[in-house]
């Protein structure tokens, strides 16, 4: 295969040397000999990996990497050839397909989905499955309770959070949390359920019918007084507040609610905002709590 790529090489170059016509040039390549084996090789390799369905040689390869790390590092005269090994071994890019390798290696190929029921009432009500895969940062989400029928709402979903790209909506009902029905519970006890989830987070929800229209133009703003999440106790989740002082600069990314606003102080690099009292809300003396909790 080697020398028949050299060939090519050379074919193409003695045929630029002798200035030929650029048809001329595609007519000889197809008709070569040459082209005609390597495109048999081609063909004979697929055909024969397709029989013979290859499988990985290792399927911890992540694994190995780290344990050859620890072992360079408690080596004490390492070669030159060791830590330039070390050095790739160590970046993210390797480390990303190493993974992405044991993945398809041991067939981990999460979220699964629940099967599908084929006996469905008529009359239930449309349902949607949303999944999230649960990670180190908070699903940016608030939940409320309907104190007449006991049902569990999304109440507000962060901009740019886990949630927000999950597709859950403000307004969705949650039905079940990982198979687990909800309705009839106190917001903190499905807060449990979610903590309680490990890695997938499966949300059976009643999606909101008429879903409101976000607004979600771009304001940006200089903060006039200083504002402490922590210290607010109407705010609906503190965990999800934006803290700032006087002269920092925010930029709003939507003010559907018309008492807070979501938004991210700059410089920031993180994609999820937070939510922030609105001008109108600052200027309020009395301001009454909302029963939300954040998921």
């Amino acid at each position: 295969l080697r020398q028949i790529l050299t060939d090519v090489v050379e074919e193409v170059r003695r045929t630029l040397n002798q200035d030929i016509d650029g048809t001329e040039i595609l007519h000889s390549l197809l008709n070569a000999p040459w082209l005609q084996s390597l495109l048999k090789q081609v063909y004979e390799c697929l055909q024969r990996y397709l029989r013979e369905s290859p499988a990985p040689v290792l399927d911890y390869t992540s694994d190995l990497s780290f344990q050859l790390l620890i072992d360079i590092k408690a080596f004490p005269g390492c070669s030159e050839e060791a830590k330039e090994l070390d050095r790739l071994l160590r970046q993210p890019h390797l480390q990303a397909l190493l993974s992405a390798h044991d993945t398809v290696a041991q067939k981990n190929y999460e979220p699964v989905l629940p099967p599908m029921s084929d006996d469905v009432p008529d009359e239930e009500e449309a349902t949607r499955i949303v999944c999230l895969v649960k990670n180190k940062q908070p699903l940016g989400a608030t939940i409320k309770r309907n104190e007449i029928t006991g049902e569990i709402f999304v109440a507000r979903v962060i901009h740019g959070g886990l949630a927000d790209r999950s597709l859950l909506h403000a307004g969705d009902r949650i039905i079940e949390v990982n198979g687990f029905p909800v309705d009839g519970l106190e917001p903190e006890q499905v807060i449990q359920v979610v903590a309680r989830a490990q890695g997938t987070i499966i949300f059976k929800v009643v999606p909101i019918t008429d879903r409101p229209i976000h607004n979600h133009t771009m304001l940006y703003v200089r903060a006039m007084v200083d504002y402490n999440p922590q210290q607010d106790p109407t705010i609906p989740c503190t965990d999800a507040g934006v803290s700032f002082r006087k002269g920092d600069v925010l930029e709003i990314v939507d003010q559907t609610d018309a008492l807070w606003w979501q938004a991210k102080k700059l410089p920031s690099n993180v994609a999820c905002a937070g939510l922030i009292p609105s001008s109108n809300l600052l200027k309020e003396e009395d301001l009454m709590a909302i029963d939300e909790k954040c998921v």
